[in-house]
């Protein structure tokens, strides 16, 4: 098959850009913005914003409206659908519409596509129905914690389940997602691959400011819910030795705002702790040039893209020890590496880093360099494009 032959691509995501700015599913447009022979349809959930079709280059963004606009909080909220439900139960009654409305469009939208590229299980999970009725292959993208939530829910196992076997290439982040997806499913082991995120180039270009002489500027970024665990990272800075050193931005927004707020006031560090809200991705770049370190202290991730952005602006990483962060954290060499839940570990890492600000410089030099010879979004673009001639060819529909 021709390399140069564009695809027809029909998209399905619960979390996009809906407009300039917003933070909501920011690296799945940068790999549609690289598809370099491929034209691209993205059906996503609408919020309780008014929204309409746009286009963009290749990319056609058409918002699925599911119910009364003041009622569409159940996706493009701060850390996806089922926080969503966890912070409001009643959203649950919103589900089926969301579910059903999204099937409906791809259903009648595949019919005019190459193949359907589902984002996470549940998107995964409507494809391969839709799929099989309209006679299209569907590639299916795991990404956060897709794969360990199964284990904690027979919905999330259900629609895991789907997505795996009707699939006929099931892309992970990282290799540790693969890896445990292989065990998982052994029947299906051979259609699991990887395709890691690449880094927007912008990152690489930050200047690298100086370290401040007597306080270490910490960067937390993320949605303010549960498995981000800001909670543990509150803790740790309130117990640190070098706390009256410490300043720490929290750089997002979620429903754990009010709860974090309160925690930092108990714990007697209000005064070293900024709630920062979100950042749009455009200014995220020079956002990051401020500080002198990146904490993520998550219960569960993929494979973090604020890591690797972080890492690629020249910051080093303090990091949970998370199947997809060893090996993009090398403890010792880009960041420091600590278990998950581990307040005073957290805390051991803080004191290291702030004791010696040439050390944080010498991780942070090495992580910029590790990430350069990354390849970014055009790396990963090639290695989805190779994916998708492969499934459409399979299928006869190019």
């Amino acid at each position: 098959m021709s390399e140069d032959l564009d695809l027809d691509i029909l998209a399905l995501s619960t979390s996009y850009p809906l407009r300039h700015g917003s933070t909501a599913g920011v690296f799945i447009q940068r790999l549609y913005a690289h598809l370099s022979a491929s034209r691209v349809v993205v059906l996503c959930p609408a919020d309780d914003r008014p929204s309409q079709d746009s286009t963009d280059g290749h990319i056609r963004l058409q918002p699925v409206r599911y119910a009364p606009q003041r009622w569409r909080r159940l996706a493009q909220q701060a850390g996806g659908v089922a926080p969503g439900i966890a912070s409001n139960p009643a959203l649950i009654l919103m589900l089926p519409l969301l579910l059903g409305s999204l099937w409906l469009k791809t259903w009648t939208g595949a019919r005019r596509a190459s193949l359907i590229h589902a984002n996470w299980a549940v998107c995964g999970a409507i494809a391969v129905v839709a799929g099989k009725l309209s006679g299209r292959p569907v590639v299916t993208t795991l990404r956060g914690d897709d794969v360990s939530r199964s284990s904690r829910s027979w919905f999330e196992r259900m629609l895991l389940q789907t997505a795996v076997k009707g699939s006929c290439t099931v892309v992970c982040v990282s290799v540790a997602m693969a890896a445990t997806l292989r065990e998982t499913f052994p029947a299906h082991a051979h259609k699991v691959a990887v395709c890691e995120n690449g880094v927007d180039e912008t990152f690489l270009d930050v200047p690298r400011n100086s370290p401040a002489s007597n306080v270490m500027r910490i960067a937390a970024v993320g949605s303010l819910i549960p498995r981000k665990a800001f909670d543990v990272l509150l803790s740790a800075v309130a117990v640190a030795s070098h706390a009256e050193h410490l300043q720490l931005s929290i750089i997002g927004a979620g429903p754990e705002r009010k709860a974090l707020g309160h925690q930092a006031s108990a714990l007697g560090i209000a005064d070293r702790v900024r709630f920062v809200g979100e950042v749009s991705p455009a200014a995220m770049p020079a956002a990051l040039a401020e500080f002198d370190i990146l904490v993520m202290s998550s219960r569960s991730e993929g494979r973090p893209n604020v890591v690797m952005e972080a890492l690629a602006a020249g910051l080093p990483v303090i990091s949970t020890a998370l199947p997809g962060v060893i090996g993009l954290v090398d403890d010792g060499v880009t960041g420091w590496l600590v278990n998950v839940d581990d307040s005073h570990g957290l805390a051991r890492a803080l004191d290291e880093a702030a004791a010696n600000a040439e050390e944080r410089q010498r991780r942070g030099v090495a992580a910029r360099e590790r990430m350069q010879s990354d390849g970014g979004w055009s790396r990963t673009a090639k290695e989805y494009e190779a994916i998708f001639r492969r499934a459409a060819l399979a299928k006869g529909n190019v």
